[in-house]
């Protein structure tokens, strides 16, 4: 079965102004798709845009050619599963259920080919996927499925961002408590 992919381009900046300038540019540009425009914990904005390879490219070259010194980060990632745009872009699947698993690292792009590594690893599904929202500067995503897909997925996915030196923490609850799914489903909010 071919699997569902896309190609997405994460800019982060370190200033709203230029950001939301940066962006339009950014449009103006290149044919993408805009799935991400927001100001982010504390006083950042996120633009992912999502195309062609070559789009991707030219809003990168743009982003950092009029973001200057108020871009902090600009990566074309390619060949994306499409459950994790859906999850980026705010889509929940499923509630708990099984184990969960939780992987956490300041660095979004990073974190995003993180989580593409967890879904191409075992069957999991996303519960939440945070971009600095809600949470300072620390970004993250939960998921959910069987125990053993749980522990390879999140292990495959710290492995990378540890190679990176973009790791914060990463943690599996096996069987969680009712009360703690509980409050887990109740806390997972688009702020």
């Amino acid at each position: 079965m071919k699997k569902d992919i896309g190609n997405i381009a994460v800019m982060e900046f370190k200033s709203i102004p230029a950001g939301i300038q940066v962006t339009d540019t950014i449009m103006k540009a290149a044919q993408v798709n805009l799935m991400i425009a927001t100001t982010l914990c504390p006083g950042k904005y996120l633009t992912v845009v999502e195309g062609a390879l070559d789009a991707l490219d030219t809003s990168c070259r743009a982003a950092q050619s009029q973001g200057g010194r108020h871009l902090f980060s600009a990566m074309v990632i390619g060949g994306i599963d499409r459950q994790v745009i859906d999850a980026i872009s705010g889509a929940k699947y499923v509630l708990p259920a099984g184990s969960v698993g939780i992987v956490e690292s300041l660095q979004m792009a990073y974190l995003i080919n993180a989580a593409d590594i967890t879904v191409d690893t075992a069957p999991v599904q996303f519960l939440d996927f945070r971009l600095a929202r809600g949470c300072g500067v620390n970004s993250f995503f939960i998921i959910t499925g069987q125990l053993s897909a749980v522990e390879e997925a999140v292990g495959q996915a710290s492995e990378f961002l540890g190679a990176k030196g973009a790791m914060i923490a990463s943690k599996i609850i096996p069987n969680p408590d009712p009360q703690v799914l509980r409050w887990l489903s109740s806390s997972l909010c688009a702020c």
